[in-house]
């Protein structure tokens, strides 16, 4: 049976985060990805028609900076008692907004969602909290919050209808592009170019974490001091090697998503925990993921909308 090996893992951090402290903000090329972690352009193809020969990788997309189209977003640990988990689990991957649905070891479960104001950002949460039934819950991330340089950036309808169609395939070419909004291939260029500038999205793989055997994945939570972010957040970054995500531009928080056995997870937290500066270590093993299947049409109709209206 295929499985991931060190190598994946090496190319899938390359693919999503590369050698730097952030994320990815576009599609980097198989002759990168090979000279980043020491392989011929070859095999890292192989590896990538592996994964999703195996169910691992389902497909490319974006994600969207919500601050740039006007709304929030927040991921949230809400501490499920619902008897019927994976009903409440389905129920809650279909609230509007919802863009994804994580399941946790004792009872935890991760929303990621976005709303268009913070009083709809609350209610939703709120909602989330009822269908779960949670006795407790923690924002791990609130956009507003955590990324307070994130401004609004104008788009125009072409801009609108480009990133509509990168949400449902981020692998179509400029070429492909440029047929389906009846533009020139330089157009879609040039526009595309400001869309990364801007920061507005971001290209990077679908994948199911818990779609291979034999591998464990977890989310390893931390904050630290505004001040001591620097120096904590590297230190953090060097003694943690097995991470494959890194969501770390917050002032004050961070979360990196890493693998490996139960012990390799406990000791990547107890490494974390012992940094000078760092608290609040959380490390939660990851047990499955629900797909909500209206989050696209959702954002693409708020993206469009925001194109026409301007």
């Amino acid at each position: 049976m295929e499985s991931l090996d060190e190598l994946d893992f090496h190319i899938l951090r390359e693919l999503i985060v590369g050698s730097g402290a952030y994320l990815r903000s576009d599609r980097v090329s198989l002759e990168a990805v090979a000279r980043a972690v020491g392989v011929h352009r070859s095999t890292v193809a192989d590896r990538i028609a592996k994964w999703g020969r195996i169910g691992f990788l389902t497909d490319w997309t974006i994600d969207i900076d919500p601050g740039a189209l006007g709304l929030v977003g927040a991921h949230v640990h809400f501490h499920s008692r619902a008897q019927g988990l994976q009903r409440a689990l389905q129920l809650a991957s279909l609230v509007e907004g919802v863009e994804g649905v994580l399941a946790f070891d004792q009872g935890w479960v991760g929303i990621i969602f976005m709303a268009d104001s913070p009083d709809a950002l609350n209610r939703t949460e709120k909602l989330l909290s009822e269908i779960l039934e949670a006795d407790r819950t923690t924002r791990m991330v609130d956009t507003a919050e955590d990324y307070p340089d994130s401004r609004l950036v104008p788009l125009s309808a072409l801009d609108g209808k480009l990133l509509t169609a990168l949400i449902r395939d981020s692998r179509q070419t400029p070429t492909v592009l440029a047929k389906k909004v009846h533009v020139t291939v330089r157009t879609v260029e040039r526009r595309l170019e400001r869309l990364r500038k801007e920061g507005v999205h971001y290209i990077r793989p679908l994948v199911r974490f818990t779609g291979v055997r034999g591998v464990t994945f977890a989310l390893l939570c931390f904050s630290y001091a505004a001040r001591e972010r620097e120096a904590a957040l590297r230190t953090i970054l060097e003694r943690i090697t097995n991470q494959v995500q890194r969501q770390v531009e917050a002032p004050t928080r961070g979360m990196l998503g890493i693998y490996g056995s139960a012990r390799e997870l406990d000791d990547s937290a107890r490494a974390v925990a012992s940094i000078p500066g760092v608290k609040d270590v959380r490390l939660r093993i990851l047990l499955g993921e629900v797909d909500p299947p209206g989050f696209a049409a959702w954002l693409s109709e708020r993206i469009l909308r925001r194109s026409e209206a301007r």
